[in-house]
């Protein structure tokens, strides 16, 4: 998939990994569940200032959170282990609020609800702060530094 260098700027440039398997957590005990995926992970958002803190880092949140029949995240998300940074972590709850899973699947086949642990590890790239350049009209704008 190609990114304009506009969409590279809103992706604030961050990878995010999934560490291990993400462990199901079910209240009965019921091993015969299995467990959601993920299939869309949507972007970080981290600010420039919390991009430049991190830079060529990797960060490791982890969070439980319930996901949906519809393979969506129900409800809150509760930060196991936090970064340290409450607006990092809250960064990556907005992330997992936005992505879309595969949902969890009982032994009759049928998308069942189910809590699960995701273990992540969030890899920040190198940050590379924007250059400002004029346009014909004389207006800042701000140009990504990276070429493709």
């Amino acid at each position: 998939m190609k990114y304009t260098p506009k969409m590279r700027v809103m992706m604030a440039v961050i990878v995010l990994a999934i560490v291990g398997m993400a462990v199901p957590v079910m209240a009965n005990g019921n091993s015969s569940v299995t467990p959601p995926q993920i299939i869309t992970l949507a972007p970080i958002s981290l600010s420039a200032e919390m991009r430049e803190k991190y830079s060529e880092q990797t960060v490791l949140v982890k969070v439980k959170a319930t996901v949906s029949e519809l393979g969506i995240i129900d409800g809150d998300i509760k930060i196991i282990t936090s970064s340290g940074d409450e607006a990092f972590d809250q960064a990556v709850t907005d992330s997992l609020k936005k992505s879309v899973f595969r949902p969890a699947f009982n032994s009759d086949n049928k998308a069942v609800a189910c809590s699960i642990i995701f273990p992540l590890q969030v890899k920040v790239e190198k940050y590379l702060p924007e250059e400002k350049v004029s346009n014909e009209a004389g207006q800042a704008t701000e140009q990504p530094t990276d070429k493709q």
